[in-house]
């Protein structure tokens, strides 16, 4: 049995945080049944914080212009993974990008590292205009 739940929000950075506390909960009630409370809470806090670094890519990499721009966050439970999708309607990016140069302390560019670091897959596609990074970690 699968379960898809659809969030559309506006392209604010002041919405990061709904999008994260809503992945942060969907993950925590689907690991509570199946995890240790350790467990549970890594799984979830993982969730929480890539999708705080995909919305904030999304929404700082959008267009000055774009006052009506919206961000799609999709979550599909398909046992035993979670995959996390964030969409938007940005210019096409990869994310093969190079480590940063950490030496340098920059105060940006660790949000693609450190998802791939939390999550065990991340595909990035480009569907008509729209930019997909779904990220996907098993229970």
């Amino acid at each position: 049995m699968s379960s898809i739940i659809t969030l559309t929000l506006p392209g604010d950075i002041l919405f990061a945080r709904l999008a994260s506390q809503t992945a942060s909960s969907i993950a925590r009630l689907l690991a509570d049944d199946q995890q240790t409370e350790t467990e549970s809470c890594v799984f979830a806090h993982a969730f929480e914080l890539a999708v705080t670094e995909a919305f904030t890519n999304s929404v700082t990499h959008a267009p000055e212009n774009a006052t009506s721009a919206m961000v799609t966050v999709t979550f599909l439970f398909e046992q035993p993974h979670l995959t996390v999708s964030i969409s938007d309607a940005n210019e096409p990016f990869t994310i093969e990008t190079p480590a940063p140069d950490i030496e340098s302390f920059p105060e940006n560019g660790f949000g693609l590292l450190i998802i791939r670091k939390l999550m065990d897959r991340v595909i990035y596609r480009r569907d008509g205009e729209w930019n997909i990074l779904s990220m996907s970690k098993s229970l």
